[in-house]
């Protein structure tokens, strides 16, 4: 992917990168090649990923193809002799959802409380698990531990420079070895957060104390700071979440013996490329942490990847904090508003360094990690391979840190995971015995695919999860399956089909059909509305009539704005036929 293309941010629409193609038999590389050439031409390169030998990414170099185009494109290489899937590759625009912290005597609180820069160790007790590392200097906190972050890449800030391994990082953008964020800002409705790789990275490593002398007269410290940190650059300010890069990032951190990832981004945007590259690090025992989202009313991918741990986030008084993404999908919960961090600007050329207070899951990702680390060097990474194998480690390390998560008073089952990690109780927890149940067998969950990536009806119950709930005060199994009924119904007279038939529509177009509404908010808003509407008392009749009237305008407004940016062949399955 030309980097000029995806520095392009002036709109909100998605940039082209490639195709993930997958084929039927093993070792079909050059078949894959004429399917392209037939396709494109020339321009195509074929790159065989994952370890299945029957995954291919493919890169246009020249072709730049519109969104409609490329999942026609996709359509055409579905019908290939020898093709199981096909699926465009996109750089998808991050809105800004940010919003100003609610005003009352809850805020007061945390705003007096978090005030110290260290609340958020001190409440999952990383200082309590270092002290089984003291007070041996050669073994600091984290020591032997390599933490890998695809983010917009590093600066040389006092925080996080000591405890950077730069010899192995590399930029995904430019393809060369040299990751520093250059700081950029761009213009419209996106993200402008220059600096993230820096600020997620003094939270996983920075050392104890203030390494300079800052405006704010704070410091920050991290959770493993005898850890090393790999800046691996995926992202313009996080401006565009690539999922080519982000993808490729995580087979090299799984290449070049990098243990932990923080991944600090996500979208909407599900993709195999992605979950082809998860599943590449995990079997060589590569523990992966994600953001659940900020401000998004799911859990984005990829932390919504059953092999990803999901984090969530709490604040100072050990409650959900009110901007971050909650669901099933979520695994832990971790401090996340008004948190410490390591600022970096470029103002006039000059850079510009300093700690600041911040909310986002972008921080309580590398929390996690963090404590990913002091667990691996607490018991040894090596040894744990020795005894495991290396594909069982994250598995083995996922469930003892939910098994070890503290509830809390706002706690709900579903929601926020096993509650708020505890850094102590996770280096505490007995490792199980090779032959306990509790050390299951890590293949079977790698083989499994989870059904809310494939476009089926679980992909939308998984987007609209926030809806479906809300609209079911008391959440009992009826009212549950009453509002997947819904959904159903929904997506049903979207796609011009019945109940029955709705399975096999969406296995044919329902992939396509997630990526509009996870990729335009307002379509997204239009279902929701749809989704949202009040129950209706099937004793009043007028009631119900409005009710029903309300959900097909937000359907017609829904089928409206899909008409002008889809493919032939869902414009198909959405086009009224003429009475």
């Amino acid at each position: 992917m030309d980097s000029d293309r995806l520095n392009n941010t002036s709109n909100l629409n998605p940039k082209f990168e490639g195709f993930f193609i997958e084929m039927v038999m093993p070792g079909q590389k050059k078949r894959v090649q004429e399917v392209v050439t037939q396709a494109f031409g020339l321009d195509g390169q074929v790159k065989s990923v994952g370890d299945n030998q029957t995954e291919f990414q493919v890169s246009l170099k020249k072709k730049v193809l519109s969104v409609k185009d490329a999942w026609d494109k996709s359509y055409h290489l579905r019908s290939q002799p020898g093709v199981v899937d096909a699926q465009p590759l996109f750089a998808v625009p991050l809105a800004d959802n940010s919003q100003s912290e609610p005003i009352g005597d809850t805020q007061g609180q945390i705003e007096e409380q978090s005030s110290d820069v260290e609340w958020g160790l001190k409440q999952v007790r990383v200082f309590e698990a270092w002290s089984r590392f003291f007070p041996d200097p050669k073994r600091p906190p984290g020591h032997d531990i390599i933490i890998g972050l695809p983010d917009t890449g590093y600066s040389e800030h006092p925080e996080i420079i000591p405890n950077l391994l730069l010899a192995k990082g590399y930029d995904f953008l430019k393809k060369d070895f040299d990751p520093k964020d250059e700081l950029q800002r761009s213009s419209g409705e996106v993200i402008n957060n220059p600096g993230h790789g820096t600020s997620t990275a003094s939270i996983a490593i920075s050392p104890r104390g203030a390494q300079g002398d800052y405006l704010s007269g704070k410091a920050v410290t991290g959770v493993a700071p005898g850890a090393k940190l790999v800046p691996l650059r995926v992202s313009y300010s996080v401006v565009l979440l690539s999922v080519q890069n982000l993808a490729e990032a995580i087979e090299y951190a799984a290449d070049n013996n990098i243990h932990v990832l923080s991944i600090s981004l996500g979208s909407g945007f599900f993709n195999q490329r992605l979950r082809s590259a998860i599943i590449y690090a995990q079997k060589r025992g590569v523990i992966i942490v994600a953001a659940s989202g900020t401000y998004v009313p799911y859990v984005v991918w990829p932390a919504a990847y059953d092999e990803v741990i999901a984090v969530t986030g709490s604040n100072v008084l050990r409650q959900i904090w009110s901007g971050a993404s909650q669901g099933r999908q979520v695994d832990v919960t971790a401090p996340a508003e008004k948190v410490w961090y390591a600022k970096v600007d470029k103002i006039d050329n000059e850079f510009r360094y300093n700690i600041l207070q911040g909310s986002g899951t972008s921080f309580s990702a590398p929390l996690v990690a963090g404590i990913a680390a002091l667990w691996l060097s607490y018991h040894g990474r090596e040894q744990l391979i020795k005894r495991y194998g290396a594909e069982k480690i994250p598995f083995i390390f996922n469930q003892i840190l939910r098994d070890s998560c503290e509830k809390f008073p706002t706690w709900k089952p579903d929601k926020f995971g096993a509650g708020i990690v505890n850094a102590e109780k996770v280096l505490a927890a007995p490792l199980p015995d090779n032959v306990s149940r509790t050390n299951f067998a890590p293949a079977i969950a790698l083989q499994q695919h989870p059904a809310i990536d494939n476009g089926r009806l679980e992909t939308f119950a998984h987007l609209f999860e926030k809806q479906l709930s809300e609209s079911q005060p008391k959440a009992n199994l009826i009212g549950v399956a009453g509002d997947k009924n819904k959904l159903q119904a929904s997506l049903a007279e979207l796609l011009q089909t019945t109940e029955t038939h709705l399975p096999q529509r969406l296995k044919e177009v329902g992939q396509e059909l997630a990526f509009h509404f996870t990729t335009n908010p307002k379509l997204y808003q239009q279902l929701a509305k749809a989704l949202s509407t009040e129950r209706s008392d099937p004793n009043q009749l007028k009631t119900k009539s409005l009710t029903e009237s309300s959900k097909s305008n937000n359907l017609d407004s829904v089928r409206e704005i899909l008409l002008q940016n889809v493919s032939e062949v869902l414009k198909t399955k959405l086009e009224r036929i003429p009475v």
